[in-house]
């Protein structure tokens, strides 16, 4: 991490970079913020992980913070990681959990803290940035730092539960609950016809990740010119570390082999009992083996309650899921639009501006 004594004052409040005696004070004043504006993470947010996003990662995030006389008044995260750019090695940081107190707000106290993370991500040697900013701080991102809108991150829903979901929209009480039974049957056959899987092949949990399951990965990941490098240390924090453990891995298996792979949790969306298909992949040619996968857990899911599938992300074989029933959701009506922008630091080209050269699921900002 640079140096803490690295600042720059600004009118009514300084900027510097967060150590870890600010930390409390860090997250004090993110819990404000997330309160205020219910943020997705206020119900679990808390210190262990706060430091497993931020702390426990591979290459140290930069913490930058703005401080005014009665304490710190806003706070803004970069996370550093390795990543894949047109085939080689690169260094790139997300931009994640940013934000001012009400009473410092208008005050160029998010322009300022933006800024000096931008100096800082350049001498630590970071060639381009990311984020996915909410509605309300995109027009700082773009207008005061120069990030470009990449791409509208597509949404993908399924119905596994059809007659249930309208109930619940309708509200009709007593007579939805008779409706979504009515429904049941005939939904699932016309939504969700899941591939039986092959002879031989069996969905099993992993609670941990050996070199079998790094290939599938790869393999997934191949042909996308910007990407992070998804080796077996950053699978293992992003997918078993996190102290949450709302993440589960499945794969698909035959003779002990992995030919696919889904990462999945459970989550109220759109006020809705919902299935999040956080991350996904398979080996070269096993495209089908991997919707066999998705459709059967969708299905064990859908009994244990689920309504919706849900699916988020930049890759060709998002577009496939259509065939268990997946729809892209239209623009006008998702309430909460995913923009994925970037920012290069170091001379990059075109691909980092182009949607269709990324792979990004929804695991890669864990937004959840």
């Amino acid at each position: 991490m640079l140096n803490g004594s690295t600042a720059e004052t600004v009118t009514g409040f300084l900027v510097r970079q967060a150590g870890p005696a600010d930390y409390e004070a860090v997250r004090r004043c993110m819990y404000e913020v997330f309160r205020e504006t219910a943020g997705q993470k206020t119900p679990e947010f808390d210190r262990t992980l706060w430091e497993w996003q931020y702390l426990r990662s591979e290459l140290p995030s930069v913490i930058v913070v703005a401080e005014a006389e009665g304490g710190l008044c806003g706070y803004f995260h970069a996370l550093r990681f390795r990543m894949r750019f047109r085939g080689q090695p690169a260094m790139g940081a997300m931009v994640q959990d940013v934000g001012t107190l009400s009473a410092y707000r208008r005050q160029g106290v998010f322009r300022a803290m933006g800024g000096f993370a931008l100096e800082c991500l350049r001498a630590e040697g970071v060639d381009f940035i990311y984020t996915f900013p909410n509605a309300r701080s995109l027009p700082s991102f773009v207008r005061d730092h120069r990030y470009a809108v990449v791409a509208r991150v597509p949404v993908y829903l399924a119905p596994l539960d059809l007659g249930t979901l309208l109930a619940s929209r309708l509200r009709l009480g007593a007579p939805g609950r008779w409706l979504a039974r009515l429904l049941k049957p005939l939904v699932r056959a016309l939504t969700l016809g899941a591939p039986a899987l092959e002879r031989a092949e069996e969905v099993v949990r992993l609670d941990s990740l050996d070199d079998r399951f790094e290939p599938l990965v790869q393999d997934f990941a191949r042909g996308r010119s910007v990407r992070l490098e998804r080796n077996l240390r950053y699978l293992r924090w992003r997918f078993l570390d996190k102290p949450t453990g709302d993440y589960t891995v499945w794969a698909l298996a035959r003779d002990g082999r992995l030919s696919a792979y889904v990462v999945t949790r459970p989550a109220a969306l759109f006020d809705t009992r919902c299935t999040l298909l956080m991350d996904l992949g398979c080996l070269a040619g096993e495209e089908a083996a991997l919707r066999r996968l998705i459709g059967t857990r969708l299905e064990a899911d859908e009994r244990e309650g689920a309504v919706l599938g849900v699916a988020m992300g930049l890759h060709p074989q998002l577009r496939e899921l259509g065939e268990l029933g997946f729809v892209r959701v239209p623009e006008r009506f998702n309430p909460r639009p995913f923009n994925l922008l970037a920012r290069e630091l170091a001379e990059s080209g075109p691909e980092l501006f182009d949607p269709s050269a990324w792979h990004i699921t929804l695991a890669d900002w864990d937004v959840f």
